[in-house]
């Protein structure tokens, strides 16, 4: 009898088709994370219901999915994370499938900051094209005009803010701040906007080690813009 109960579940896990496997199995990680940090797992969420915060940013738009949905706080920084995946389509261009893991962290700095996009050069035609179809008003900043950056950062990324507050940009993300991001975010972007950091993970396989790597950076990260942001506007205006 055992080994006929054993052959069973067997031929029922090859019928199940792969996509639901990878979704058990990442459920069961994403939820062993919550716990560990004391997170609240809401799993699948409906961006059309009001019932929770919705994780917003630059990959927001009316046809992606949330799975995997869970909120809290840890070293007093308030904490979302979900994954998220989408189709991109822009005429003229291929189509593009992205799925991200996504982690916010809500600022603490009372100043107003740039909205600020740090993107791999990597990244498609199709999801630049729609970055700047959504956000017309960012554009690559020239940047070293404060001081010289790291080549490893300017190899692997590119900083987009409004041509107006490109030098405020520069301030926050100074060389120290991407000479880090290029050594240890291991591909990682991010992104501020209306007072949140968001740190994206594309095609990236969960695992405890990376969500805990990924939560331990945002949180240095989050520190890192809010120390600068005060010093910024207390810095002593010139004239």
């Amino acid at each position: 009898m055992g080994a006929a109960t054993q052959r069973s579940r067997q031929l029922l896990k090859a019928f199940v088709p792969a996509q639901v496997l990878q979704s058990r199995l990442h459920k069961r990680v994403y939820m062993q994370f919550a716990e560990k940090v004391g997170f609240v797992y809401f799993g699948y969420v409906d961006q059309r219901n009001d019932e929770h915060r919705l994780v917003r940013g630059l990959t927001v738009s009316s046809a992606h999915r949330d799975n995997h949905y869970c909120i809290g706080s840890f070293k007093g920084y308030d904490i979302a994370f979900v994954e998220r995946t989408d189709t991109l389509h822009f005429p003229g261009k291929e189509s593009k499938h992205h799925d991200w893991l996504i982690m916010t962290f809500d600022l603490h700095t009372p100043f107003d900051v740039p909205h600020i996009f740090v993107g791999l050069q990597t990244h498609s035609e199709v999801f630049y094209a729609h970055l700047f179809t959504k956000f017309s008003q960012l554009a690559r900043a020239p940047l070293g005009v404060t001081g010289v950056y790291d080549t490893h950062f300017m190899s692997q990324y590119a900083l987009y803010v409004e041509p107006s507050r490109a030098i405020e940009a520069e301030h926050l993300f100074n060389r120290d701040i991407t000479h880090v991001i290029a050594e240890r975010f291991g591909g990682m972007t991010l992104e501020i906007v209306d007072g949140t950091l968001y740190l994206y993970a594309e095609h990236q396989r969960p695992t405890m080690a990376f969500l805990e790597k990924m939560m331990s950076y945002g949180i240095w990260l989050a520190q890192a813009i809010d120390e600068r942001s005060v010093t910024l506007h207390t810095l002593p205006k010139e004239g």
